[in-house]
């Protein structure tokens, strides 16, 4: 008897693609020295650029000064993002940052600039210590607008925590 190996269901297949897409993206980012180096991969020659949010401001909480290694005293920076190529919206970001662990110029690129804060330390060899992450997609049907959230600690070369954010990666940044 000859039996002929049917193809599977265009859903399943899709299934699995989209699955796929969501699992490289998490290992793009958690394998990369920083999100901006991961994201700029998937966009090529077009840069990311970020659309900053100068009215947001929330406070370092007790647990993240901490992780921080900053008493109660020590300024810590705040800044809310979007990381954009092209069109494509790719993520949504939080980032409390020390600011007296950084030069004036990366400071002042923070404070008033539009480039991603991975870019602006890269001088500092930032790598990250996950400390959580969460697939907030199961593949299935048509992909929700977050599809990933991660949580780090960016650290300098030295091992010394220069922040912490919390990027909520969005559909876009699944298309390569």
């Amino acid at each position: 008897m000859i039996v002929a190996a049917l193809p599977a269901p265009l859903p399943m297949v899709m299934e699995i693609v989209q699955k796929d897409l969501v699992a490289s993206l998490d290992a793009d980012l958690l394998r990369g020295p920083t999100a901006t180096a991961a994201l700029q991969r998937r966009c090529g020659d077009v840069p990311v650029r970020v659309e900053v949010d100068r009215t947001a401001h929330r406070p370092a909480s007790a647990a993240q000064r901490k992780r921080l290694g900053v008493g109660p005293e020590e300024p810590v920076g705040y800044r809310k993002v979007r990381l954009i190529c092209g069109k494509r919206i790719l993520s949504e970001a939080e980032n409390w940052y020390v600011p007296g662990r950084l030069t004036a110029a990366m400071n002042k690129a923070l404070d008033s600039g539009t480039r991603p804060y991975g870019a602006v330390i890269a001088p500092l060899h930032p790598h990250r210590r996950t400390l959580a992450h969460e697939r907030l997609w199961d593949g299935r049907g048509k992909a929700p607008r977050a599809v990933l959230r991660h949580s780090a600690l960016v650290m300098s070369d030295r091992n010394v925590p220069l922040a912490e954010v919390v990027e909520t990666y969005l559909n876009g940044a699944l298309i390569r």
